[in-house]
């Protein structure tokens, strides 16, 4: 008895609808998997030989041959890297929400560092209340406004210092830091922190500086996470060790504070009484010394850094420098000091601090994590994927950038076709502290600081090289970390350019 036709069509049409289901199926899988292009690795170690000491560079050479996202094998780590402006403001902006999760270093975890964090916990209930505090009360201009004379008297201080030595050899990089140190210090505690005749603050510039160090030295545990027990480079016991010293220098003013019975105005309030005040169910001491243990890692070397790059520009452009003097001369005259109120009037030592920012900021932004899957530019990027932002290579980009390797601050001057970029991770060409919702609070504190201190130093005096070194023989190479630190610290030597009473 043969099969009924009606049964043979079934068939055939069960067949084809098969066939056609695991066309769709594997085209789906396909576009699932479909992961930005990316350059071949070893078995094992993936791309990491290919990061070199430079990783900044190595990963713009790389994006130069497979386009401005591309995925690289770091060890069992999928990792996937944005080197253009526009590929930046897909991560940051159009899926801010899924890939502003955080890739914590090991070593960061440290006396489970990463549970209190602002910079490196997710965005978590917690994590939203910590930004809420440093965006509404630490960092909001009526709070900075209030603590305008703790910086004044602290900047003051550097220079007088500078001109007691006057003639003497000025060390850039060492004066602005502990400059930068007492700024904070004075913020969060209401004194100066750093005294260069105190064994105790020396040991805290040291703490800073060795933590920053481990931040970005390569972790063996980070790439294979199943060494995390071994910590065969000893990262994780060496950053515990410095962890516990800063917590233990900001548990001193936290149980000083807690034990006096003074109560000061709003307006008089530093940065630790309004912690303190903070304090809740969820947000207990431990949180407020780690934000407090933040602060001084993330304000103090990279803002000195940039001021230390900034001066070395100017030093460098003789021409440049004459042009902010003449600003400076003009704005606020030789008979007093820069106060804050008069940064506004400062147009080119503003364009300054921008192209400080671009060519010399960055260079990797901290790691994001995408905490789902999403799509960008027509490829996959799977849940879990760390997410790096190359921000030294967008600021060298030569569609954005005109001669993207030279000192320019016209190019941000009005009447410029730059002139409207800015730094407050709206323009996704200048992002020196990030954009969306992982944006960097202290913006607003950092500015202010690069600005008054790089503008009392220009304003106060002039500088040279010593030893009759030549602009040309300048060493301006550099040193890859968290921010780009100049390789050799600039040494200048001071000619006061004001009347002698205003020092």
């Amino acid at each position: 008895m043969g099969i009924p036709l009606f049964s043979w069509y079934s068939v055939l049409l069960t067949a084809v609808s098969l066939v056609f289901f695991l066309f769709v199926w594997r085209r789906g899988s396909k576009k699932r998997l479909a992961l930005p292009p990316g350059p071949p690795g070893w078995p094992i170690v993936g791309n990491l030989f290919q990061l070199g000491k430079r990783p900044h560079e190595s990963l713009y050479a790389l994006s130069l041959k497979y386009g401005p996202l591309m995925t690289l094998r770091l060890g069992m780590k999928t990792t996937v890297v944005a080197t253009s402006p526009a590929m930046a403001k897909e991560v940051l902006k159009t899926h801010d929400t899924i890939l502003a999760g955080r890739t914590v270093a090991v070593a960061v975890k440290s006396l489970s560092h990463d549970k209190s964090s602002l910079v490196f916990s997710d965005c978590t209930p917690y994590w939203r209340q910590l930004r809420r505090i440093s965006t509404v009360e630490l960092f909001s201009p009526k709070r900075l406004e209030a603590l305008q004379q703790n910086r004044r008297d602290q900047v003051f201080r550097t220079i007088r210092l500078i001109f007691e030595d006057r003639g003497k050899d000025v060390d850039i990089a060492h004066t602005v830091f502990c400059t930068i140190l007492n700024l904070l210090g004075t913020m969060i505690f209401s004194t100066s922190v750093f005294d260069p005749q105190n064994p105790a603050s020396v040991g805290l510039k040291d703490t800073i500086c060795e933590m920053m160090k481990i931040t970005t030295t390569p972790n063996l545990v980070d790439f294979f996470p199943f060494l995390r027990v071994l910590d065969p480079q000893g990262l994780s016991r060496d950053m515990a060790r410095y962890f516990k010293e800063l917590y233990d220098f900001s548990d001193t003013f936290i149980r000083k504070r807690l034990s006096q019975s003074v109560q000061r105005n709003d307006s008089e309030k530093d940065f630790l009484d309004v912690l303190l005040d903070s304090t809740s169910e969820d947000f207990t001491l431990v949180g407020v010394r780690a934000l407090i243990a933040e602060m001084f890692i993330a304000g103090t070397e990279t803002t000195a850094s940039t001021i230390e790059w900034a001066m070395a520009e100017f030093i460098r452009n003789p021409d440049k420098l004459k042009r902010a003097h003449q600003e400076l001369d003009e704005v606020i005259g030789c008979n007093r000091k820069v106060e804050e109120s008069d940064l506004d009037r400062l147009p080119y030592l503003h364009a300054a601090v921008k192209e400080t920012f671009r060519l010399r900021t960055g260079p990797l932004m901290l790691p994001h994590k995408a905490t789902s899957s999403c799509e960008i530019g027509g490829f996959v990027i799977p849940k879990d994927t760390e997410i790096l932002v190359n921000v030294w290579a967008i600021g060298k980009d030569p569609s954005v950038w005109k001669n993207p390797w030279d000192f320019m601050p016209e190019r941000f001057l009005e009447g410029h076709e730059n002139s409207k970029i800015g730094y407050g991770g709206q323009n996704f060409e200048l992002l020196p502290f990030g954009s969306g919702r992982r944006i960097c609070p202290g913006l607003p504190l950092a500015s202010r600081m690069v600005h008054i201190v790089l503008a009392s130093l220009l304003h106060s005096f002039d500088w040279k090289l010593p030893d009759g070194m030549s602009c040309e023989q300048m060493d301006m190479s550099d040193e890859f970390g968290v921010s780009l630190k100049k390789a050799a610290d600039l040494k200048a030597i001071p000619t006061p350019r004001l009347p002698h009473h205003l020092y």
